[in-house]
């Protein structure tokens, strides 16, 4: 999966679509996700995982949180879903393993890792280094399986934006 498939966003609107052909192959049903970006995507109705997946985005939509998605660039499929968490950089430090660096986060009793192989290190430390520095929040994203942060960004303003 590429890095510019992945989204942090609140999710808009969702709609079931019908069956269609498109580009001379049948499509089958989807769910259409959209995002107050603007960004589309798409869930497979028939998938139990997607299913799942649709009751979570609803969630967050109707609780107003972001989701981290990654999306196939091809289908528009969404082929992970995680929720960002928000939290304030407490620490940050150096471990005796080179390939990483524990982040402390407040409130949370987790050691936190972001990984120097990480295609988006540089950026993400920058963000967290900042955030520990000026005491302002950000959106961590980590994997499920470890506690590898995947994504970090600054917490977005509702202010202004519509919902619908």
């Amino acid at each position: 999966m590429t890095l510019e498939a992945a989204l942090v966003d609140h999710v808009r609107d969702m709609a079931r679509e019908r069956p269609r052909a498109a580009r001379g192959k049948a499509e089958g049903p989807a769910i259409r996700v959209r995002f107050a970006s603007g960004a589309d995507a798409r869930l497979n109705p028939e998938s139990a995982r997607d299913k799942v997946w649709a009751e979570v985005l609803e969630s967050l939509r109707d609780s107003r949180q972001p989701a981290y998605v990654e999306i196939d660039p091809q289908t528009r499929y969404i082929t992970s879903l995680l929720i960002p968490q928000r939290f304030t950089v407490a620490a940050i430090r150096e471990t005796s393993r080179a390939d990483d660096v524990e982040i402390e986060l407040e409130i949370s009793h987790a050691r936190h890792h972001l990984r120097r192989a990480h295609p988006r290190f540089d950026e993400m430390y920058k963000l967290l280094d900042r955030a520990r520095r000026e005491k302002t929040p950000v959106l961590v994203t980590e994997s499920l399986d470890s506690s590898a942060i995947v994504d970090v960004r600054p917490v977005p303003s509702l202010t202004g934006r519509r919902r619908t």
